[in-house]
Order: C-alpha cells, then structure tokens, then sequence
C-alpha cells in the first residue's frame, strides 16, 4: 500500500499512536477526551500545516515524514512556546494548532490585520526555513500557516476535528500529476532545492545586475533586473543558476520563501542605492497575496520612495492557476507605488488573460523573437506585429535576448526602444559577490561601472 494515505487520511485517532508520548520541556500535549458538558469556548488561533507531508512518505517512507512531523513539532516547543499556559494540539501528524499562546493571541480589537500577518511570517521563517535531516535524509517542508477559529483543544470531537483539518487546507496549487519516476524526480528536486537553502544559509546568495537600456540612447536606463544565483561551495568556483533551481523550487511548491527572500533583499539594496531603479522576477505561483509577503508588503506601504523605484516581474511562462490572487497581488503592490512587469510574454498561451490581470506598466518579450527576427524576415514581421500589440496593453514594451552586437541592429530595424540581454549587460566579466547588503550594493556599483565602460 502507498504510504500517501497513511500518513495523510488514516482516522485522527487511529494516528495518535505516531505522537511521542513524551513531550518537549514546556510544551503540552492534550489528547483530545470527552469534555464534561459545559459551555463551548471558541478563539481565533494559529495553526501550522506541513503541505507537503504526503509527498514525503510517498517519495521517501512513512518513517521520513513522521520524523518531518517531530521535528517542526520541536521547533514549535522550542521557539514559540515557552510559557506553561502554552498549548499545543496535535490535530494530525501534519496539522498543530497553537491554542493558547501569548504571541499568537489574535485580538482582532487591537492588532491590525498586517501586523497578525507579520506574526504568521515569523512562523513560516522560524519553522521552514531549514532542511530538516533524519535517517540519512534531507528535504524541506512545505508549510501552510494562517488563523482559525476552532473550540479549545480538550473540547474537539472527532466531527470538529475533521471540520478544522478541512479547513486548514490551503488552495492547491497546480502541480504535475504523478507520472512513472516521479519518486526519483522528486528527490532530484529535493536536493537541489536543499542544496540552494544550505548555500543561503551559508550567505552565499549572489547578484548578477541586468540592464534595461534604450536602443537609441545607451546612456537612458529603465531600471536594473537582479539575476540571483548561489554559490554552492566556498571555493566560489562552483554555483547552481536560476535556470537549474529555480523549476525545481516550482515543481516543488517551495518558490515563495526564495522568491520573498530575493525580494527583501533588492529593497535593502534600493536603501543603498537612492538613485537607482531596481527589478526583480518572481514566479507566478509566488505572485499572491499570503503571509511569506506581511514584512515586504509592510515595508513597501511605510516606504513609497522605496515602491516608487522597485519593478517586480511575474513571468508568464506557465499558465496562472489562479488570475484573481495574481491580479489582487499586481493590484496592492501597484497602490505602492511599484510598477509591474510581465516577463516572458509570448511564451505561454495566456497572454491577453495575464495582461489583463496583471495591468502592467511594462512587457518583456520572450528572447526567441529577437533570435528568429535575427533569422528571417518572417521573424521580423512577428517581432514588429508583437510591439503593435503590446504598445497597447502597457507603456514599455522590452525586447529580451540581445545576446551579440547584430541584435541591437535587429531591435532597432523592428522599432524596439527598451532592450536586454547579456551582450549588454556586461555580466560575465562582473564579480558577484554575496550578502551582507554592503556587498550586494558593491556588486551593483561594479557592474554599473563595467557596463559604462563597455558602452563609451
């Protein structure tokens, strides 16, 4: 039998045998008993969801993810709960809510919904943040957290438990069905993306600086993209690039904590450097307003200098599982000040639906049209009949993939003004150095200096 069932659908109490029965100093573990009759209390508490719990038995052993399980069970104990009148149920191997907790005691008379938010981040940070090793194995978990208003713990029958664990599911993202090997592709992604937290850990997370420039005045710059990548070995000779980690993280549901990560750091580079204007790419699944966004969404509304000059890109080249929570993130960064990019446009089949969603003040083209306008003149016409288009739907319209000095030519024959690409840019000669944020503001400095002088 598949282990995604045991660990995922077996009853709730046929499941309390895989709790230890010895809990960590100063936290309480409550089995759920028949109460005696009394008035119901109910309250608005924390809980914690292990998402990718299932996937874990299904891709290591049931053993694996229950170790999973204790262990962000431990980190709960040993970070957040620290009082004796601390609380914490064990709903399911995958489920913990956090009943009665100073910290996370959510008075909707006196703390504002951003600042409950913020609390909930600092769960996401504290608890899944590290790989978590066991048995001579590593991944990640993929956690959901958010408020739930449920009866106390001692309470809870087995009809209100099924109804909280229910309620605690998240909206599902759309993942790729399992297909033959997916077990091994799944744990080819897990190392990958363990490899890429452990080197972050380490601070060696790294900036490569891309310009937007204009076709017809290389000295009129649009802003800077940052194009992360991670060192994987101190020597500094050996890194992993967006292009391997980056559909890794996608497949494995575990983009927003990178991409919510990059994004906090290129607003600290935007306090280092007042004069510029900085860009930064996320995925589409990250694009939706939840609780890995409460500290930048906080920081960008207290702080419209710093909106005014960051242009977030959502790259369209996987279909949007979900238009409404793209288009209410698009729309609540845009109340900031922040201006949107669509990145990629031409490469997936839903243009028109994400334009419309997204609004954006700025399009990128897909780098294969400049490459076939570069081979034919058929190329050419599509290239000048997607500027048409895009001229109406937002008011930069870039051409991606300037990749040799014939391209520019190109560009400029099709009409094109905003231009990219690596022969620009001047980043392979650039060194790319990693945090503190002094360092990411010298890696800026350099590659500026670089492209200045390669453009004289």
């Amino acid at each position: 039998m598949s282990a995604l069932p045991q660990i995922a659908d077996m009853p709730f109490r046929s499941r309390m045998s895989t709790v230890p029965t010895q809990a960590p100093r100063n936290c309480s573990l409550r089995k759920v008993s028949q109460p005696q009759p009394r008035a119901p209390v109910r309250r608005a508490c924390a809980f914690v969801l292990i998402e990718n719990l299932p996937q874990l038995a299904e891709a290591y052993d049931l053993d694996f993810a229950r170790s999973v399980s204790r262990e962000i069970r431990q980190r709960l104990c040993a970070r957040f709960l620290t009082s004796v009148r601390a609380d914490l149920a064990c709903l399911r191997d995958d489920c913990f809510l956090l009943w009665s907790n100073d910290f996370f005691a959510k008075d909707d008379g006196s703390a504002s919904e951003q600042s409950a938010s913020e609390q909930l981040e600092s769960l996401l940070l504290a608890l899944g943040s590290e790989p978590i090793s066991a048995r001579g194995t590593t991944a990640l978990a993929r956690l959901h957290v958010n408020w739930i208003d449920v009866q106390a713990p001692d309470q809870m029958g087995d009809s209100e438990i099924a109804l909280t664990l229910w309620t605690a599911q998240p909206f599902p993202d759309a993942h790729e069905k399992p297909t033959e090997g997916w077990r091994q592709n799944y744990r080819a992604d897990m190392d990958v993306a363990v490899r890429l937290s452990e080197a972050i850990h380490a601070g060696r997370l790294t900036f490569a600086w891309r310009p937007i420039i204009n076709a017809y005045a290389s000295a009129s710059m649009l802003y800077w993209e940052a194009r992360p990548d991670v060192l994987v070995s101190p020597d500094r000779q050996t890194s992993l690039t967006p292009e391997v980690f980056l559909p890794c993280l996608q497949r494995l549901g575990l983009t927003r904590a990178f991409d919510s990560l990059v994004v906090r750091q290129v607003i600290d580079a935007l306090r280092d450097q007042p004069l510029v204007q900085l860009g930064v790419s996320l995925f589409v699944q990250s694009a939706r307003i939840d609780h890995w966004w409460a500290s930048v969404l906080s920081t960008l509304k207290s702080s419209p200098e710093l909106a005014a000059r960051l242009t977030v890109e959502i790259s369209d080249s996987m279909a949007f599982s979900s238009m409404q929570a793209v288009r209410d993130f698009c729309a609540r960064l845009r109340s900031f000040g922040c201006r949107i990019a669509i990145k990629d446009f031409g490469a997936g089949r839903g243009n028109l639906a994400a334009a419309q969603a997204c609004r954006p003040d700025i399009i990128k083209l897909e780098a294969s049209f400049l490459r076939r306008a570069r081979e034919s003149e058929f190329g050419g016409e599509c290239l000048r009949d997607m500027l048409t288009l895009c001229s109406h739907l937002a008011v930069y319209v870039v051409a991606d993939g300037v990749e040799r000095e014939d391209d520019l030519g190109v560009a400029l024959d099709a009409g094109v003004q905003w231009v990219q690409g690596h022969h620009l840019s001047g980043t392979e000669e650039s060194p790319r150095l990693a945090p503190p944020m002094s360092s990411i503001q010298r890696s800026l400095d350099v590659t500026k200096a670089t492209y200045r002088a390669e453009t004289r």
